[in-house]
């Protein structure tokens, strides 16, 4: 099943989740994490100390069940390499840029980790949340 945005403000088909773009108070560009119309996370756009990996949740969709992860874009720029995992399979997920600033990832399956790199660097490893309808 293919995941879509089709602005950096909409949900991404075929999953619980959707996204936004804002601004935080002092002016910086944000990301609106949601799942199933709950809030579940804003990321704002820092150079000090960026969080390559910021979350990750799963969650049940119509098509089954999937998961997403999330974070700031390394230094760079450039895309990290997002592998989710389960109890007998791995996924690299494909990953997009939102507003210049952040990443995301989604991949439909079951899975419980997801592990985050950048040129071969490890970036982070996460257990996956339950999300609010999985």
């Amino acid at each position: 099943m293919a995941t879509s945005a089709t602005s950096a403000e909409g949900r991404l088909t075929g999953t619980p989740w959707a996204v936004r773009l804002g601004r935080s108070s002092t002016g910086r560009p944000a990301l609106e994490v949601y799942d199933a119309e709950t809030l579940v996370d804003v990321v704002v756009e820092t150079p000090v100390a960026p969080e390559t990996l910021r979350g990750a949740r799963r969650g049940a969709s119509p098509g089954g069940p999937c998961a997403i992860a999330w974070g700031r874009l390394p230094g760079g720029g450039a895309l990290p390499e997002v592998l989710f995992a389960g109890w007998t399979r791995r996924y690299p997920a494909d990953v997009f840029m939102v507003g210049g600033f952040c990443w995301l990832a989604v991949a439909h399956g079951r899975f419980t980790t997801v592990r985050v790199s950048h040129r071969g660097d490890s970036c982070g490893r996460l257990r996956i949340r339950g999300g609010l309808r999985s």
